[in-house]
């Protein structure tokens, strides 16, 4: 029994010893602990790793672990947690799972659904690329597929989550699955977290340590609180000092062992075992620097332990193989003798020692503090030939040997090849034959040696094979016996569909297991679809995805992927690993309609064209059902259109309004007397003259009036003075507005004055 010593240390929860299979960063026993803000996954690992089926699509919103790789960390302080995942190809679609194992080990999370914190499997188009927890969204389970709203376990809406509440101290691991299966790799970036502390900066400590307490424990167990480098420890990193010395230690852990990278549990071996009571201290000789340390090249400090024996720990009974003397007289001595120990023979005897001189079965039972040991040993005394039996049906494996046992006695030996010890090692086949010679006789025994070659099996990779192809795996091997994945037997096996196919092959001398996947490309015809018309701002996406497959397209680009938004004639070649496949589509996108009746107009001439038409194919409706893009206005009135097609419809109208003319008179005659009629000289009008300039002269050519008013008439005077009665003569320019164009008019001719 082992006395668990716990240290007062920070206690952590984990799944025991490692396994014999040694987990991979694409297992979570194997995550990568976070020493860093940015991780740069240059290539993308194949397959779930050492340890398979960690996640249950079943109640995941993922599809398990599909070319996983697996992050821990711890919380320093609680809040919110954040992270993004940005693939390098952007066209890849990444997906994820956050789960909680503070209280759990990485096997429960396959049968406990409750430890899933938060998780997006959102994928397709507008969904790949950067994914994560980044507070874009108010959802933290999203399944597969994108723009399901609400999102569910099964459906997909964004590949955002909202952040992520956690809670310090807590452990958490996050898997991150590359669905695309490609191997440009991705940045993951733990930066949103930063503030809840999740990079590893503490250095482990050893948590419990198991002393032995009872007979026969030669091990001291330690457990460290995280897990720690193997190479970063050995034998003498510890120091075991107390009576009974010196002690010598040795190191051993499941992964290590077997060439395994880190572990958080190990075994010290104490040679000689403690065989005495007193007071013993264990030293933890490590350097704080590079001894020990986690998977973040965090170092444990050194430190000593004292431990108290207080019971006794040996008990030993071993009275020997049983023996065969040659004439009777002979004696056999056996001593049993223990620390504060008791004894009976099977005769009733008592003491430590005992004395055989007779064949027969002999026993001893041995009793201290420790507990009750027995043994028995049969004693016999020869009195006939030699026994010899050297077996039959013998094989022997390649590179081994097998020995052959002739003994007996106080005998000779003679063997087919001369040699005269009691055993034979041989390391080939063939008949061997031994004499045996003793006292009372010669004994000839001989054997046939089968020897049995090495099996060889080997399926090479994994293979992709085209429809109606077929493989034939063949496992023969001399004296083999054959188990395939579905139980049959044969040596041989032939694969017609996909699947995983494994055999274990066994023969006497050993057992060997081969597996191969075997993928079968089931062609499909590659097409675009029906030449098609589009409208201004559509995009069409041609996707000719094809797994393993190459890709040209007519301007040379080689994405599987096209968006489509221009007119033209698009064609693809797509090169599978089986056959080659080309289709072409037509694609016209409809211009947008441009038209404009323009600004309202007069009707002043006999007929106006409107001209409504516009770039590529449209349909015309006026306002009284004309369908033709131009429309003649034979009289003044409002006038519409409706231009439309199947992408769209454009209305305009157009007022056009009765022809204006701007009559303008001008006088001949006027009388300046002042009685307040015809008493000026001006132009009149029904619309205002504009740039307005009126000069008076007399017939000699003098300048009488001038003005730009056009509602300021000369009065006949000039230096305030009346002329005289008589034909004066008048010159005018002005512009008016007609129809909204401006039109400039130059008049001249005579006035009268008449008193």
């Amino acid at each position: 029994m082992y006395k668990w010593i716990t240290l007062p240390l920070l206690l952590l929860s984990w799944a025991g010893g490692m396994a014999q299979t040694q987990p991979t960063i694409q297992d979570c026993l194997g995550a990568i602990s976070v020493c860093q803000q940015i991780y740069f996954e240059d290539q993308s690992p194949v397959g779930d790793g050492n340890i398979n089926n960690e996640i249950n699509s079943g109640n995941s919103c993922t599809a398990g672990e599909i070319n996983s790789i697996w992050y821990t960390f711890t919380v320093d302080q609680s809040g919110d947690f954040g992270f993004v995942i940005t693939p390098n190809d952007p066209d890849d679609d990444y997906d994820w799972s956050l789960f909680d194992i503070t209280n759990a080990e990485c096997g429960d999370i396959f049968t406990n659904p409750s430890l899933s914190v938060s998780c997006n499997a959102a994928g397709g188009l507008g969904c790949h690329g950067p994914t994560g927890a980044t507070g874009d969204t108010n959802y933290d389970q999203q399944g597969g597929g994108c723009n399901n709203l609400p999102p569910t376990i099964n459906g997909g809406f964004s590949p955002f989550n909202e952040l992520i509440p956690v809670t310090a101290g807590n452990t958490y691991v996050l898997m991150v699955s590359n669905w695309t299966g490609s191997v440009n790799g991705y940045t993951i970036d733990f930066g949103l977290g930063a503030g809840v502390g999740i990079i590893d900066e503490t250095e482990p400590e050893v948590e419990s340590i198991l002393m032995p307490d009872e007979c026969n424990d030669i091990t001291i167990e330690l457990a460290f609180n995280e897990l720690i480098q193997c190479g970063s420890l050995d034998a003498s990193n510890f120091q075991l000092s107390g009576p009974g010395g010196p002690y010598t230690l040795s190191l051993s852990s499941d992964a290590c062992d077997i060439g395994g990278q880190f572990e958080k549990e190990f075994v010290l071996t104490i040679d000689p075992p403690i065989g005495v009571l007193g007071d013993f201290t264990l030293d933890f000789l490590f350097d704080g620097l590079t001894d020990a340390v986690d998977l973040c090249d965090n170092a444990t400090a050194p430190f000593s332990f004292d431990f108290t024996i207080d019971e006794a720990l040996l008990i030993d009974v071993n009275i020997g193989a049983d023996t065969t003397f040659l004439c009777v007289g002979e004696t056999l001595e056996i001593d049993v003798t223990n620390p504060a120990a008791t004894y009976l023979w099977q005769d009733g005897a008592t003491d430590a020692t005992y004395t055989i001189s007779s064949s027969g079965s002999y026993s001893v039972t041995v009793t201290n503090a420790c507990g009750v040991l027995s043994d028995t040993i049969d004693v016999t005394y020869l009195f006939e030939p030699p026994v010899v039996d050297l077996g039959s049906g013998l094989i022997l494996c390649e590179g081994e040997t097998l020995t052959l046992d002739a003994s007996n006695d106080f005998a000779e030996y003679l063997w087919s090849d001369g040699s005269t010890g009691p055993t034979l090692t041989v390391d080939s086949e063939g008949l061997y034959i031994v004499e045996v010679t003793n006292a009372c006789g010669t004994t000839v025994d001989e054997v046939f040696v089968d020897l049995i070659p090495d099996a060889t099996l080997d399926f090479g990779t994994d293979l992709i094979l085209c429809a109606g192809d077929s493989l034939l795996l063949d496992a023969t091997n001399e004296n083999a016996g054959y188990v395939w994945q579905d139980g049959s037997t044969n040596p041989t096996f032939l694969v017609t569909k996909d699947g995983l196919y494994a055999v274990t092959l066994t023969t006497p001398c050993e057992s060997l297991t081969e597996e191969i996947a075997v993928s079968f490309i089931q062609e499909m015809p590659i097409e675009l679809g029906a030449d098609t018309i589009l409208c201004p701002g559509d995009t069409l996406v041609l996707d000719v995805t094809q797994p393993g497959s190459l890709y040209q397209w007519q301007d040379a680009t080689t994405n599987p992927v096209k968006r489509i938004t221009s007119s033209g004639l698009y064609s693809v070649t797509v090169t599978t690993p089986c056959k080659i496949f080309e289709d072409d589509i037509d694609v016209t996108f409809i211009p947008p309609i441009d038209f404009d009746l323009g600004p309202d107009t007069f009707f002043c001439a006999s007929q106006i064209l409107l001209d409504a038409s516009t770039a590529g194919f449209a349909s015309y409706s006026w306002q009284d059902g004309n369908p033709s893009p131009f429309y003649f206005v034979n009289a003044p009135g409002t006038y519409s259109v409706s231009v439309y097609n199947q992408c769209e419809e454009i209305v305009d109208e157009i007022e056009v309004k009765e022809c204006e003319v701007c009559e303008v008179y001008f006088p001949n005659v006027f009388s300046p007397n002042f009685d307040g009629f015809n008493d000026t000289f001006g132009p009149m009008s029904d619309c205002p003259l504009l740039d307005f300039q009126m000069i008076i002269f007399d017939r000699w050519g003098n300048l009488l009036y001038e003005t730009t008013d056009p509602s300021a008439g000369w009065d006949g005077t000039f230096r305030n003075q009346r002329v005289n009665a008589g034909a004066y003569v008048w010159w005018m320019q002005f512009t008016v507005i007609e129809n909204n164009n401006p039109r400039t008019e130059l008049a001249e001719g005579s006035i009268t004055v008449v008193k």
